[in-house]
Order: structure tokens, then C-alpha cells, then sequence
């Protein structure tokens, strides 16, 4: 496929796609501390603003950018809505990394509420279940939520161009499956790179933190973390759940045995770390089997803690060649691979920063030396298809040959030097400061309140 990519396209056009990104976020008081404060007003109502809205927690923004075509636009848009955000949340701050600020305990942590309406009601019954079920801390651990698909000229003219042995839908279904299987056989590279969660504050209470080492104010960690979140701490369903993803009838078939079988109450329970997505949200499994496929999204990646809006651009444009290489890369028939992927996914998060070894396709392989070869292939492809990212893929591979240089290395050691709390608050205080010296910048819209401009922005 990566001949024809090059015969087909030209870079732009193999670059160019459907990308989006959902930031969720605590808002935190001046100390460090949960808001108990209702969702600003200025919002508007959470179901029907489209930009910002709540998850699990009443104080747990999810901010959601529309779809752009290029990783730059998504980037300029996320952190222009933070910008606005920061700025209408009074005193507050939004909580710039995926594991919780100061939480309290289950009963006191606020639930999201919704309109008096059946919608606003299903959703807020929702959130009850999940707290009865898994319990409140695990919820407001935060991440982002990265959703992109194929561009539509591209994925009409690889369907032109192939045998036509299926119809559209069945053809495109069947690229995003491939990705889909792939990104569960190598999502532990994606943990290591984008990784950032390798600390846990003293009040995220039970068996996860006495496994754990004291090593500053407020702040536990282990030696060789890379990300909390993508392991046994973090939020996932109780019981492990293999899906079907040999075709989008069998992937649906499965979530549905899943859910008579009492094991999740809906599709959007199985909480895989990437999901394909339907076209109507309120109909996930009809709208899959009836429309196809419609994008992708990836759910393992932490919140970037020195990025304001959470994810940089360096991580945006990594993803899209990552998204071409689970695309290219050719399947092994080895049939224990979603098994030998999340182990991977595991021991990754929770040991990726010693020299451990990881399996492949039920052989053992250094961490090290796979993750180079991947990124070789990367680079391959990135030369092969003229993509002009050679700086942006050697970044990664210093990465990976030395830990130092990860996200989560470095915030470590920047909590190790002032504690939990502050190490939060300083970079939450320097993102508000930037968002309030960048407060006008949608031209022609100043006197306009700030809530309203980004809506302005979008309608231009």
C-alpha cells in the first residue's frame, strides 16, 4: 500500500485528513484543590455547546475542537479555547496534567448535572452508575481523546484504484479495522513517547499508592514509570473484554454480548484505548452496522503537562505519521495479539523506563530495539512518501534510547524539586497568564465577550 500511496499522492495530499481533539481538565482552586463550583453559566448549556462541556465531574472540563484537516489548525484551536476558558473561570485554574489535583473523598466529589430533560437525565443516571460502579477518584483521571479518518478524496481514490471485490463502506471499514488491530499490537510505543503521568498525589487513595515511593511533598512514583493512567491505576473496565475487530458486524456483535452478558451497560462503558466511531453518537452500534466507520479515536494518550492545550504540535504531527504506519504495516497472523498487546500496554506504563523486554507476536524483544526498528519503519515511509519529518521522528528515537528525555522523566524531577501541588500550579498560573496576554486575538471580535469569539472564530 505504501507504493501506492506514493503513486497515487503527493505529500500534502497524503498529510492532509479529518483531525479533532477532546482536552478533558480539572478545574482546581488556588491551593490545588477540586472546584466544588458548578460549571460557569457563560457556558451555556453543556449538552448543546458543542466546544465546552463537562465529563464525569461537574468540575471536569472536556474541551472539544471541531474537525480541522491539518494537525496545526486542531493545535491553534485548543489552545485558543483554553485561552478562554482559563479566562472565565475566575480564580481558578484548569489542572494541567492527566492525574488528579487534590481530590476529596467519593461522596463529596461533585457529579455533572445536566438539563431537566431526557437527554440531561439519562446522562446524569449515567455518571451515577459508573460512581457506584468503579467508585469517583478513578474518574476524574483526564486525558485526551485524538479522533481523526482518512480524507475523503483519499479514500475515493484508493477505492478507485483497488480490485473493488466489496463495496465503499466495507473497503473503508476494513482500513480503519486494520489501524484499529494495529494500534492495539503497538499503542505501547504511543504510551512511552506521549507519556506523562508518572506521578500520583497522596489523596488518590488506595491499593495503587502503597505499591508506591514517597518522593516529595504530596507525591508518590516508582522507578520506570511512564504512564499511571494506561495502568492497572488508571480507569478501565473491571474485567478484561477482547473485541472482535475482524469486520465492523463482528466488532458490534461483540459489545453487544458484552452488554447481555452484564459485563458493560453500553458501548461507550467498553473503554478500549481506541474506539471506531459511528456517525450518529446516540446510536454507536446501529450507526456503525448502517453508515460504517467514520473516524477513529485514540484514548491512551495523557495530557501533555507542558503544552497549555494539553497535546503539542510536535505530538499532533507524530500521531498523523503514526496513523500512516498502522495503516501500511502488514499483520501477522499470530492469534494471541490483543492478549500480547495489552500486556505490553501494562508494562510499559508501569516499568517502560528500565531496560525490560516486551512480546511480539509471543517472542520476547527488547524495548529498546523494537521501538528503534518501528521508528526506522517511520522514518522509511517519511522518506519514501517525501514527508519532510525527519527532525520530528529523530526527536522520538532519542526518546526511546533514553528515558531522560520523556515527558514523564522530566516532570518528575520537576515535582521532585517543588512538591506535587506546586509543580501543577506554577505551569496551571503560567498558561493563564499567557491565555490573558493573548485575549484579543480574534481580530475584529474585541468587544465581544471572550466566550463568544471562539464561536465567531469558528463561524468565520
Amino acid at each position: 500500500m505504501l507504493n501506492t500511496f506514493k503513486a497515487l499522492f503527493t505529500s500534502d495530499e497524503i498529510l492532509r485528513g479529518n483531525f479533532g481533539v477532546e482536552r478533558e481538565g480539572l478545574r482546581v482552586g488556588v491551593k490545588g484543590e477540586l472546584s466544588r463550583n458548578k460549571h460557569p453559566k457563560v457556558f451555556g448549556n453543556k449538552i448543546m455547546n458543542p466546544y465546552i462541556t463537562t465529563d464525569f465531574s461537574e468540575s471536569q472540563l472536556e474541551l472539544i475542537t471541531p474537525v480541522f484537516n491539518t494537525s496545526k489548525e486542531v493545535y491553534d484551536f485548543l489552545n485558543a479555547l483554553y485561552d478562554i476558558v482559563a479566562l472565565e473561570i475566575g480564580d481558578e485554574y484548569i489542572w494541567p496534567e492527566s492525574m488528579p489535583c487534590i481530590i476529596p473523598d467519593d461522596r463529596e466529589i461533585p457529579i455533572a448535572t445536566f438539563c431537566k430533560c431526557k437527554q440531561g437525565e439519562e446522562a446524569r443516571a449515567y455518571r451515577e452508575e459508573l460512581l457506584r460502579k468503579y467508585g469517583g477518584k478513578i474518574q476524574l483521571i483526564s486525558g485526551i481523546h485524538y479522533n481523526f479518518s482518512l480524507d475523503d478524496d483519499v479514500l475515493n481514490k484508493l477505492y478507485e484504484n483497488s480490485s473493488k471485490k466489496e463495496d465503499f463502506k466495507t473497503f473503508k471499514d476494513n482500513l480503519y479495522l486494520k489501524i484499529v488491530r494495529n494500534y492495539l499490537r503497538y499503542r505501547w510505543l504511543l504510551i512511552y513517547l506521549l507519556g506523562s503521568t508518572g506521578v500520583v498525589h497522596s489523596s488518590y487513595k488506595g491499593e495503587c499508592l502503597k505499591k508506591l515511593d514517597n518522593i516529595s511533598k504530596g507525591a508518590y512514583s516508582c522507578e520506570g514509570i511512564v504512564s499511571y493512567r494506561n495502568s492497572d491505576c488508571g480507569y478501565g473496565n473491571r474485567v478484561t473484554l477482547f473485541a472482535d475487530y475482524t469486520s465492523t458486524r463482528e466488532y458490534v456483535n461483540s459489545l453487544k454480548r458484552f452488554i447481555n452478558d452484564g459485563l458493560i451497560q453500553s458501548p461507550k462503558e467498553f473503554y478500549s484505548s481506541v474506539r471506531p466511531k459511528g456517525k450518529n453518537p446516540n446510536k454507536i452500534l446501529e450507526s456503525l452496522l448502517d453508515e460504517g466507520i467514520q473516524y477513529l479515536e485514540y484514548r491512551s494518550i495523557d495530557i501533555n503537562p507542558f503544552s497549555k492545550g494539553g497535546i503539542s504540535l510536535e505530538d499532533l504531527e507524530f500521531l498523523e505519521l503514526f496513523n500512516l504506519y498502522l495503516l501500511f504495516k502488514e499483520e501477522s497472523n499470530y492469534k494471541d495479539w490483543q492478549i500480547d498487546g495489552l500486556e505490553n500496554q501494562k508494562n510499559i506504563a508501569r516499568n517502560g523506563g528500565l531496560d525490560i523486554e516486551l512480546i511480539r507476536d509471543g517472542e520476547k524483544v527488547s524495548k529498546v530495539q523494537w521501538g528503534l526498528e518501528i521508528l526506522n519503519e517511520i522514518r522509511d515511509i517519511n522518506h519514501i512518501l517525501n514527508l519532510g519529518k525527519g527532525e520530528l521522528i529523530d526527536a522520538q528515537i532519542e526518546k526511546i534510547k533514553d528515558y531522560k528525555k520523556t515527558n514523564t522523566y522530566r516532570f518528575i524531577e520537576l515535582v521532585k524539586e517543588k512538591g506535587y501541588i506546586d509543580s501543577h500550579l506554577d505551569l496551571s498560573k503560567k498558561y493563564k497568564k499567557e491565555a490573558y496576554t493573548k485575549r484579543f486575538n480574534l481580530k475584529g471580535f474585541e468587544d465581544m465577550e471572550l466566550s463568544t469569539q471562539i464561536l465567531m472564530k469558528e463561524a468565520i
